[in-house]
Formats: structure tokens, C-alpha cells, sequence
């Protein structure tokens, strides 16, 4: 189920003189030979991408062609921006929208081109595999340790108290094989009620930020006037629904508790659930089940509303393309109005795609997700 306008006859509410400028570095060294670039900046879990396409003509020594195909390893950083004046701009005029490492480079001598591919440094923890029990110290101290051997520097506005021998004992029996460093600091943040991503060369691993306080992109829509024409400051707009998740849904956890040395199940929502829209003989709940061991029975409810949760955000949809700036990003909100549909609510990004190049100049992609206003979220 989607809205999609006729591009042909949308104009945009807005309109100002646009200067878009970028740049690549590669080690720190400007490299002048991009014809186009892409950043795909993603929510906290996964890492941020990159696509980097250079010409080969711009390409000089000593950072030619034939440098970058012995390179073994490569940091980027992808700097853009509007600046005011076209003619004299320098670096301090740009914002850094990754910093990160090749994964890949591919070379097409047809095309006269090079393309350089790769993540943020979240990579770093995400191949970075460890044994290590970590049983005596408290998670901001393990986040501290593993920033620091990567070269990152912590942000951790609070400690916290206890030991992760503890989270083993309520939620998971203690690994005896390696997981990559990515995955326990993810299962660490989670066990304390905290979120952890890597933003340029900091590893943040502190309390989610208020929503209530994060800033607002708004985005607005009207209807045909007397021309005919719709109007947005958006180039395209779509929305979509997913009905699965509107009508009612149940979690169910199921969980052996070793040290209790008995069985339960809980679910979510259940007869106090508030606001959540009611199952029935025709529209009855869509069940969701989950086995996660060692969990006590108030745990088991929690980690029941919290995956409630994660689902309903996904009920509503938003897609964007427009032209780009710097002023959004995965934490903020974006209010939608003017549709006069269930669409028009507050939505969270899950996703800024940023390109730039010499035809389309800067543009942005933005996919965003939330529940409608017909379910609420509840304390875990």
C-alpha cells in the first residue's frame, strides 16, 4: 500500500541557491579524482557504507592508479556541504559524513574508472573476534578496553555498575566460542539499557537519546491546487503500512531457568495492555514465539515488551528523495503532515543515503519507520 505522487507535477515548497562541494580524502591525503560518491549512513546496529567512484585521468602520482591497486589496506574519509560561496570554500566548509576502511576496489580500464567500497569503523569490532569471558568487569569498562585497541575513542557519558558475569548468569551461559567484538558490546549495551555505534573515530556506548528532545526534519505536503499541482519539499515521496503489524500482535517468550530449575512462558500485551487494539473471532492476534534461555519470569516480560517494541516499529513506512543536506541524522525525528491520511505522524530514520556527483549534484534518500498512533509503546 503506497502513496506515490507524479514527480512531473510536484513542486517543491522551498527553494534556495544550492553550492553543493565534497571531497575524499584517502589517509588523510585529498584525492580530487571523485566523480561520484555515495554514504549510506544506517541505524545503531549495522555499519555505515560507502561507494567511491574516481576517474582515472584525475588520478596522479603518488596516489595513481597503480598505488591504489597495491594497497592492502585504505582509510577514507567522505566530506560534503553547501557552501556560500562556490568560488572560495575549504575543508572547515564540509562535514564528515564517514570515516571508514576499503573492503573492496574494482577497477574498469573500459570506463576509465576505479570504485572503492567499504564500512565506518564499526568494522573494526565487526571482524575483530574475541574468547574473552570479560567476567570481572562492568560493560562501560569492557567498551572503554575495546575502543582503545582499535584506536577509538570511548564516549561513555555513565558507568555502569556490575560485572557481565552477571548478565551471563540471567540471560546466556558464558561463550566458549569467539563472537566478534561487535556482537558483545551490541548484547552488553543491551543487558544495561544502552545503545552503541561508531560515529567518525568515536565508539559511543551510553543511554539512548529522548526522543522527545531529538530534532525535527520536518516534511510537508499539499494537495493539487487549482493548476493541478502538488507541492513538497521532497522530490518523491511513498508511504506503506504493513497490516500484519497494525492488527494486534502477541510476543510470547519461553524460557528454563537452570538456577530455578523450572519452565515458563509469558507474552505481550496481555489483558492490561493499555492502548493496544484488541484481538478478535475475525482479526485474532498474530503470535510470535521466542526460546531465550536462563531468564526469571519478571525478565521474560520485559524482554517480551521490548521485542513488542521493536515489531510495531515497523508498521508504518516512510521513503524520501530530496535534495541533500547535512542537518538529519538517524536520531532525529521527521514529521510528516499535510497527507490527511493515518500517514501523517512522526517518523524515526532507519536509513540517509547521500550521494553526490556533476549530474544530479547532492541528493538524499531516506527510509524511516514507526507504529501508528493506534498502538503505544510500553516500559520493558
Amino acid at each position: 500500500m503506497s502513496v506515490t505522487p507524479n514527480p512531473s507535477v510536484i513542486t517543491q515548497i522551498t527553494s534556495a541557491a544550492r553550492h553543493p562541494r565534497g571531497m575524499v580524502k584517502i589517509g588523510g591525503n585529498i584525492i580530487p579524482a571523485w566523480i561520484e560518491f555515495e554514504v549510506d549512513n544506517n541505524a545503531f546496529r549495522d555499519a555505515d557504507t560507502f561507494h567511491i567512484t574516481l576517474a582515472l585521468s584525475g588520478l596522479v602520482a603518488p596516489y595513481d592508479a597503480n598505488w591504489i591497486s597495491n594497497q592492502t589496506s585504505m582509510q577514507i574519509e567522505v566530506l560534503a556541504g553547501l557552501v556560500d560561496d562556490p568560488t572560495s570554500w575549504s575543508v572547515t566548509d564540509l562535514d564528515s559524513l564517514i570515516v571508514g576502511n576499503v573492503d573492496d576496489v574494482e577497477f574498469d580500464p573500459v570506463a576509465r574508472t576505479m570504485t572503492l567500497s567499504g564500512r565506518d569503523l564499526t568494522s573494526l569490532l565487526i571482524d575483530a573476534k574475541t574468547a574473552e569471558k570479560w567476567i570481572n568487569q562492568t560493560a562501560s569498562a569492557i567498551a572503554t578496553t575495546l575502543a582503545v585497541r582499535h584506536g577509538l575513542t570511548p564516549v561513555i557519558p555513565q558507568s555502569t555498575a556490575g560485572f557481565a558475569g552477571g548478565y551471563y548468569k540471567v540471560d546466556h551461559a558464558i561463550p566458549t566460542q569467539a563472537q566478534t567484538e561487535w556482537d558483545l558490546l551490541c548484547w552488553l549495551a543491551q543487558q544495561v539499557g544502552f545503545i552503541c555505534y561508531v560515529d567518525g573515530r568515536n565508539l559511543y556506548f551510553g543511554p539512548p537519546p529522548d526522543p522527545s528532545h531529538a530534532p525535527k526534519f520536518p516534511i510537508a505536503w499539499a494537495d493539487a491546487d487549482a493548476q493541478n499541482t502538488f507541492r513538497s519539499n521532497t522530490t518523491s515521496i511513498k508511504f506503506g503500512r504493513t497490516l500484519t503489524v497494525g492488527k494486534t500482535i502477541t510476543v510470547t517468550v519461553r524460557s528454563w531457568n537452570q538456577a530455578q530449575g523450572k519452565g515458563f512462558s509469558v507474552s505481550y500485551p496481555n489483558a492490561n495492555g493499555g492502548k493496544i487494539k484488541p484481538g478478535s473471532a475475525t482479526s485474532p492476534a498474530q503470535p510470535y514465539s521466542y526460546i531465550i534461555p536462563n531468564l526469571t519470569k519478571d525478565q521474560a516480560q520485559k524482554r517480551a515488551a521490548a521485542i513488542y517494541n521493536e515489531m510495531i516499529r515497523n508498521e508504518m513506512r516512510l521513503s524520501i528523495d530530496m535534495p541533500a543536506t547535512n542537518d538529519l541524522d538517524v536520531m532525529t525525528r521527521i514529521p510528516v503532515t499535510g497527507t490527511n491520511t493515518v500517514w501523517d505522524q512522526t517518523y524515526f530514520p532507519e536509513s540517509i543515503q547521500r550521494r553526490m556527483n556533476f549530474e544530479e549534484g547532492y541528493r538524499m534518500s531516506i527510509t524511516a519507520k514507526n507504529h501508528s498512533d493506534e498502538v503505544e509503546l510500553v516500559e520493558p
